[in-house]
């Protein structure tokens, strides 16, 4: 299956985003961890969304409260499923950020750029799940590989926790704020044991 052009547009600034942050708002790599987390968690309540979308359209629904219903249903369900998988996929990442790095989460929060791409990543996500209704509503889950999307989306996430772990991701990092000899070490540090 092809994708439309919207898609193509959709793609391309989600992954932009990224790019942007660290060229025009200087962010950190504990914001782009972070964001990347939060990006994966989204793509995947937009699968589980989507696919409760196939399998109980909102349009089949009798009247406008029991539709509203159902898309809160919808909300309320994928929401209960990033949450789940925020545990096992978060936990590596808030270990790197949070218990290696010397990161606030209230100073990320505060941070206009965060905000900005936080803001950028729910419109990208609210953008997906628009596409994915429109394309469910001509072809089946299995004809748009919901299942293989969900496996992307895994993988790419994976992918991201490896390259943060690499002890050279460490020293990029390092280098471009330039911590004390301290902070420095302990980074090093903390970047080979976790391959031991």
């Amino acid at each position: 299956m092809r994708l439309s052009p919207m898609e193509v547009v959709n793609l391309v600034l989600r992954n932009i985003v990224p790019i942007v942050g660290l060229v025009f708002f200087h962010w950190s790599a504990a914001n782009l961890l972070i964001l990347y987390f939060i990006d994966t968690l989204l793509a995947f309540t937009v699968i589980a969304a989507g696919f409760l979308y196939s399998q109980y359209p909102a349009e089949e629904a009798p009247g406008l409260a029991a539709r509203l219903n159902t898309i809160v249903g919808y909300a309320a369900a994928a929401l209960f499923v990033a949450l789940i998988l925020a545990i096992p996929l978060g936990m590596p990442v808030f270990i790197l950020v949070f218990g290696v790095g010397n990161v606030s989460f209230l100073d990320m929060l505060r941070d206009q750029g965060f905000q900005v791409g936080l803001g950028l990543q729910a419109v990208a996500s609210l953008i997906s799940f628009r596409d994915l209704v429109v394309a469910l509503r001509r072809y089946t889950p299995e004809q748009l590989g919901l299942k293989r999307r969900f496996g992307f989306v895994m993988l790419r996430w994976l992918g991201t926790m490896m390259a943060a772990y690499l002890p050279v991701t460490y020293r990029i990092d390092a280098t471009a704020r330039q911590p004390s000899a301290p902070r420095a070490a302990m980074l090093h540090t903390a970047s080979t044991r976790s391959w031991r």
